[in-house]
């Protein structure tokens, strides 16, 4: 019977139920023939309609789910497998129980079989990026500290007999510090936005005012480095929503940046403009430094990763010229935040131009300030 006293239609309620599981889920035969499918699972591959007769292996490519299948059906038990697919990242775990059981003149066997599928794609992602992240933070940390080690051992058996030695040694040991510093502090800011604990305060803002506070802030550096800094302003009178002082750190990290990778006699420009569809206002800083290698484009916005150090400036501040391999990472997670998009473009020998995006809040009226220095 389908129904009971109560007049519960069984049939409608296992099939409910079977929709209201959260993975994909396939009920079939001994034959592997499929009775019945969820939509997860219909949509397991590519949006597929169900029809009679349609067999597990016709769904399911993976020979070897399908032999764990095989082999729940042969022993009448409950088998499990995790198995990844193909060359991908894509990882399942498939768990075969039976379902429905029925007694015969050879003693009992089960009917039916339940072929559930759990996404683990995810799941090893997550640890996959919590690996990398102990290992970095191990290497980021042990490299400055055995530094230190070092240069204090050194500083013991200088600082009685030379002393212009030894004070070489504790301001190489003040750079280790403040390296190690930093690397903490950008850890601390990098998890305060991830987990979108850093409050953002979004106002209206000139995008010109970005640019040139940023100029004003960055020119003493440029000169010191002999780097010629100019700014490229469009439509400057426009309004951005964004959080001055995250952004204007953003921009400030893109400089210090081109700076670093800026041949003396180099140039670096700080612009804005606003885009065609007149809803975003482009912010860029382009150099005319070394470059960045095309294999190398995609991961810069990775924590931790870092472009070829030998081509920083020679007394660069920080271990071997380079910087913690956090700023370009909080800086894409600030500019996603306020709903922008960060780019880079580069070309080896010739230099490279990072670019994002900000929403215009209010369109001023006065975007007379078209002007470089």
């Amino acid at each position: 019977m389908n129904t009971d006293q109560t007049g519960i239609n069984f049939r409608v309620l296992s099939r409910s139920m079977l929709e209201a599981t959260p993975l994909p889920t396939f009920v079939i035969d001994r034959n592997s023939e499929i009775l019945y499918c969820n939509q997860r699972g219909l949509n397991l591959y590519t949006p597929m309609q169900w029809k009679p007769g349609l067999r597990l292996n016709q769904v399911i490519r993976n020979q070897a789910i399908i032999q764990l299948v095989q082999s729940s059906i042969n022993s009448n038990t409950q088998q499990n497998g995790q198995y990844e697919q193909g060359n991908s990242d894509i990882a399942w775990k498939v768990t075969v129980s039976p379902v429905v059981h029925q007694e015969n003149f050879t003693g009992s066997e089960y009917r039916y079989f339940a072929v559930i599928i759990e996404d683990m794609t995810e799941a090893r992602h997550i640890e996959r990026i919590q690996r990398d992240f102990i290992a970095n933070i191990s290497h980021e940390l042990r490299t400055p500290l055995t530094s230190v080690r070092l240069l204090a051992e050194t500083l013991e058996d200088t600082i009685d007999t030379d002393t212009e030695k030894a004070q070489e040694f504790v301001e190489k040991i003040e750079n280790e510090v403040q390296y190690l510093s930093e690397l903490v502090a950008e850890l601390l800011e990098l998890s305060r936005i991830e987990s979108g604990q850093t409050l953002m305060t979004i106002e209206p803002i000139g995008a010109e005012r970005l640019v040139r506070e940023v100029m004003a802030r960055m020119l003493p550096l440029a000169q010191r480095h002999r780097v010629q800094l100019i700014t490229d302003i469009h439509q400057g009178g426009t309004l951005v929503a964004a959080d001055s002082k995250q952004i204007t750190r953003v921009l400030v990290n893109l400089v210090h940046n081109a700076i670093k990778f800026t041949p003396s006699g180099g140039q670096i420009i700080i612009g804005t403009s606003l885009q065609t569809d007149q809803h975003t206002q482009r912010f860029f800083v382009k150099d005319t430094g070394v470059g960045i290698r095309a294999e190398e484009l995609s991961r810069i916005f990775e924590r931790f990763y870092k472009t070829d150090r030998a081509r920083a400036k020679a007394g660069y501040i920080g271990p071997g010229g380079g910087g913690t391999g956090l700023g370009l990472a909080i800086a894409r997670h600030v500019v996603e935040t306020h709903s922008g998009r960060i780019t880079a473009q580069s070309t080896p020998g010739e230099g490279s131009t990072f670019t994002f995006t900000l929403p215009v809040a209010i369109q001023s009226d006065t975007n007379e300030a078209e002007q470089s220095q």
